[in-house]
Formats: structure tokens, sequence, C-alpha cells
């Protein structure tokens, strides 16, 4: 399959019933205001919680921070890159239980978030994250629901982040 089925152009075909929000380009956000240091402990923490695998985990630390920060609201300039995150971390809890439907949704619709904060935000490698999640998205979609035990788990990608960018934050 194309990846023109997912990613950056999916939004354009989405049912409006699913989607929560669009996108806000990078240019109409405002910027966001310091980080408190518990966000910014809970975003390390859930960086390292899927770094090691540990997805679930990973998808209820961020999800605090995701409501704190706004949740669905439209003005919630850092939500969407949140939501774009557990999202990601969902995907691949799916992914590594077999459910290739669940992962396909979440992991398309996590490209679907990301997408407006590429290259990087608050020094997490965005663009890095995108790059392993379209690699690892297009394997899951090329094997197809029945061969997903088949699925190399070394395409599951690592979130890279500038430990000062995020402490600066």
């Amino acid at each position: 399959m194309t990846p023109t089925l997912y990613g950056a152009r999916r939004c354009e075909t989405l049912d409006p019933d699913r989607q929560t929000r669009d996108p806000v380009p990078m240019a109409h956000r405002p910027a966001p205001a310091r980080l408190d240091p518990t966000v910014r402990d809970a975003l390390r923490k859930g960086i390292e919680e899927f770094n090691s695998w540990r997805f679930y985990d990973c998808h209820e630390t961020l999800e605090d921070v995701w409501r704190e920060s706004g949740g669905k609201a439209v003005d919630a300039p850092l939500a969407g890159f949140y939501q774009g995150v557990i999202k990601v971390a969902a995907g691949f809890h799916h992914l590594i239980r077999d459910n290739q439907k669940g992962a396909v949704n979440l992991l398309s619709d996590a490209l679907r978030l990301l997408e407006p904060y590429r290259p990087a935000a608050l020094g997490v490698d965005v663009e890095g994250l995108v790059a392993g999640v379209r690699r690892a998205l297009d394997a899951v979609v090329g094997l197809g629901p029945g061969r997903l035990r088949d699925f190399d788990r070394s395409l599951i990608p690592t979130i890279k982040y500038d430990r000062d960018a995020l402490d600066a934050a």
C-alpha cells in the first residue's frame, strides 16, 4: 500500500466525526509558556517508558500531561504533540498484542497529530519519531492482520530527545 493512506494526507480523508481537532500550523501557535517542572519530569518519564517498550505505562503517564495541557482544546499549543506521542505508544501496545486494526488506526492518527510539530518539539526529535513510525506502519500494513507475529520488532522506534532542550523548555 502507498503512504498516502495515512500520515500527513490522512487528515484530508478522515471521517470528520473521528477528528478531535485539526492540527494547528506551527506558525499560528502561540509559544508555550515555560513548562512546569512536573510536566517536564512526566514527559521525560513517558519517553523513558516508551523506550523501554512499556507502552501502556507511557500512555498513562502522558495522558495526565495531555489533559493538563488542555486536552482537545484547539488553543492548547502542545496538546496535539502529547496526544500524538500517546497514540504512538498505544499503537505499539496494540501491535505487540497482535491487534493490527488498532495499531494501524492509532499509528496513522499519531502521524497526523505529530506532523505540525516537525522537526522538533520540547527537545524531542519529532522528525525521527515520525520517520520511524512510518517505517513500522508500512511494515504492519504490508503484513496484514494475519501475520503480525512476523513483524520485525527492531522497527519500533525510540524517542530521541535533547535533555538540555527539554530542561530549557
